[in-house]
Protein backbone atom coordinates (compact mmCIF):
# COMPACT_ATOMS: atom_id res chain seq x y z
CA UNK A 1 0.00 0.00 0.00
CA UNK A 2 1.38 3.71 -0.72
CA UNK A 3 2.42 5.41 2.07
CA UNK A 4 1.12 8.36 0.57
CA UNK A 5 -2.24 7.24 0.58
CA UNK A 6 -2.47 5.22 3.68
CA UNK A 7 -1.69 9.09 5.29
CA UNK A 8 -4.53 10.73 3.71
CA UNK A 9 -7.22 7.99 4.64
CA UNK A 10 -5.91 8.38 8.21
CA UNK A 11 -5.66 11.92 8.28
CA UNK A 12 -9.27 12.04 6.50
CA UNK A 13 -10.76 9.96 8.84
CA UNK A 14 -9.08 11.22 12.06
CA UNK A 15 -10.90 15.00 10.57
CA UNK A 16 -13.83 12.90 10.30
CA UNK A 17 -14.10 11.86 13.64
CA UNK A 18 -13.31 15.37 14.95
CA UNK A 19 -16.45 16.61 12.94
CA UNK A 20 -18.88 13.69 14.18
CA UNK A 21 -17.41 14.49 17.91
CA UNK A 22 -18.13 18.19 17.68
CA UNK A 23 -21.60 17.44 16.10
CA UNK A 24 -22.40 14.99 18.79
CA UNK A 25 -20.37 17.13 21.57
CA UNK A 26 -22.97 19.79 20.88
CA UNK A 27 -26.16 17.78 20.31
CA UNK A 28 -25.60 15.89 23.56
CA UNK A 29 -24.94 19.27 25.36
CA UNK A 30 -27.84 20.81 24.22
CA UNK A 31 -25.63 23.38 23.05
CA UNK A 32 -26.05 25.45 19.03
CA UNK A 33 -24.10 24.40 16.57
CA UNK A 34 -22.13 26.91 14.91
CA UNK A 35 -21.38 26.80 11.14
CA UNK A 36 -18.42 28.56 9.94
CA UNK A 37 -20.06 29.99 6.32
CA UNK A 38 -23.52 30.85 8.25
CA UNK A 39 -25.57 27.90 7.19
CA UNK A 40 -28.52 26.26 8.88
CA UNK A 41 -26.79 23.08 10.89
CA UNK A 42 -29.59 23.39 13.55
CA UNK A 43 -32.30 22.48 10.90
CA UNK A 44 -30.42 19.74 9.53
CA UNK A 45 -28.58 18.35 12.37
CA UNK A 46 -32.05 18.18 14.40
CA UNK A 47 -34.20 17.17 11.16
CA UNK A 48 -35.62 13.70 10.97
CA UNK A 49 -33.11 12.39 8.78
CA UNK A 50 -30.50 13.03 11.63
CA UNK A 51 -31.39 9.28 12.59
CA UNK A 52 -30.96 6.00 10.91
CA UNK A 53 -32.53 3.27 12.39
CA UNK A 54 -32.87 5.41 15.73
CA UNK A 55 -28.90 5.66 15.98
CA UNK A 56 -27.91 9.66 15.41
CA UNK A 57 -26.37 10.04 12.45
CA UNK A 58 -23.42 11.43 13.91
CA UNK A 59 -22.81 8.32 16.14
CA UNK A 60 -22.47 6.34 12.93
CA UNK A 61 -20.21 8.96 11.60
CA UNK A 62 -18.10 8.95 14.89
CA UNK A 63 -17.86 4.84 14.58
CA UNK A 64 -17.32 4.54 10.56
CA UNK A 65 -14.11 7.21 11.67
CA UNK A 66 -12.98 5.79 14.39
CA UNK A 67 -13.21 2.07 12.78
CA UNK A 68 -11.19 3.53 9.47
CA UNK A 69 -8.57 5.24 11.40
CA UNK A 70 -7.75 2.47 13.39
CA UNK A 71 -7.77 -0.36 10.33
CA UNK A 72 -5.37 1.87 8.57
CA UNK A 73 -3.13 2.86 11.47
CA UNK A 74 -2.52 -0.61 11.81
CA UNK A 75 -2.42 -1.83 8.34
CA UNK A 76 0.51 1.04 8.13
CA UNK A 77 2.70 -0.53 11.32
CA UNK A 78 1.14 -4.14 10.66
CA UNK A 79 1.51 -4.11 6.80
CA UNK A 80 1.09 -8.21 7.19
CA UNK A 81 -2.70 -7.77 8.94
CA UNK A 82 -4.11 -6.31 5.27
CA UNK A 83 -5.19 -9.69 4.05
CA UNK A 84 -7.34 -9.75 1.72
CA UNK A 85 -10.51 -10.82 3.93
CA UNK A 86 -9.85 -7.43 5.89
CA UNK A 87 -9.29 -5.47 3.26
CA UNK A 88 -12.93 -5.92 1.54
CA UNK A 89 -14.49 -5.29 4.86
CA UNK A 90 -12.82 -2.15 4.66
CA UNK A 91 -13.54 -1.18 1.43
CA UNK A 92 -17.05 -2.42 1.93
CA UNK A 93 -17.10 -0.12 4.75
CA UNK A 94 -16.21 2.64 3.36
CA UNK A 95 -18.49 2.05 0.23
CA UNK A 96 -21.37 1.54 2.32
CA UNK A 97 -20.26 4.89 4.04
CA UNK A 98 -19.99 7.12 0.53
CA UNK A 99 -23.08 5.72 -0.73
CA UNK A 100 -24.74 6.96 2.78
CA UNK A 101 -22.83 10.25 2.80
CA UNK A 102 -24.47 10.45 -1.23
CA UNK A 103 -27.88 10.07 0.28
CA UNK A 104 -27.45 12.63 3.15
CA UNK A 105 -26.54 14.84 0.65
CA UNK A 106 -29.27 14.37 -1.48
CA UNK A 107 -31.70 14.98 2.09
CA UNK A 108 -30.10 18.18 2.31
CA UNK A 109 -30.54 19.45 -1.41
CA UNK A 110 -34.08 17.86 -2.44
CA UNK A 111 -35.12 17.23 0.83
CA UNK A 112 -34.48 19.70 3.12
CA UNK A 113 -33.09 22.76 1.04
CA UNK A 114 -30.57 23.35 4.16
CA UNK A 115 -27.19 23.06 4.43
CA UNK A 116 -24.99 21.54 7.03
CA UNK A 117 -21.24 23.07 6.31
CA UNK A 118 -20.20 20.57 8.54
CA UNK A 119 -22.17 18.01 7.18
CA UNK A 120 -20.70 19.30 3.74
CA UNK A 121 -17.39 18.61 5.39
CA UNK A 122 -17.68 15.31 6.82
CA UNK A 123 -19.32 14.38 3.25
CA UNK A 124 -16.23 15.45 1.61
CA UNK A 125 -14.06 13.56 4.04
CA UNK A 126 -15.99 10.91 3.43
CA UNK A 127 -15.63 10.90 -0.53
CA UNK A 128 -11.56 11.51 -0.05
CA UNK A 129 -11.98 8.14 2.03
CA UNK A 130 -13.43 6.54 -0.56
CA UNK A 131 -11.55 7.60 -3.12
CA UNK A 132 -8.12 6.82 -1.44
CA UNK A 133 -9.31 2.72 0.01
CA UNK A 134 -10.26 2.46 -3.69
CA UNK A 135 -6.87 3.58 -4.82
CA UNK A 136 -4.73 1.74 -2.41
CA UNK A 137 -7.30 -1.79 -2.45
CA UNK A 138 -4.85 -4.55 -4.29
CA UNK A 139 -9.16 -6.17 -4.95
CA UNK A 140 -10.22 -6.74 -7.84
CA UNK A 141 -14.12 -6.41 -6.74
CA UNK A 142 -15.87 -7.86 -9.31
CA UNK A 143 -13.65 -11.44 -8.98
CA UNK A 144 -13.62 -11.01 -5.27
CA UNK A 145 -17.60 -11.09 -4.85
CA UNK A 146 -17.52 -13.67 -7.92
CA UNK A 147 -15.33 -16.20 -5.26
CA UNK A 148 -17.69 -15.24 -2.72
CA UNK A 149 -20.43 -16.54 -5.47
CA UNK A 150 -19.07 -19.56 -6.36
CA UNK A 151 -18.20 -20.86 -3.12
CA UNK A 152 -21.92 -20.59 -1.41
Amino acid sequence: MPLLNQLIIIIASLLGLAVAGYIHGKKVAGEKLVCPVGTDCQAVIYSPYSKFLEIPVESLGVFYYLIVALSYTLFLFFPSWGTDNLSFATLSLTTVAFIFSLYLLFVQIIVLRRWCTWCLGSALLCTIIFVSVWTVSNLNLVSFINSIINNL
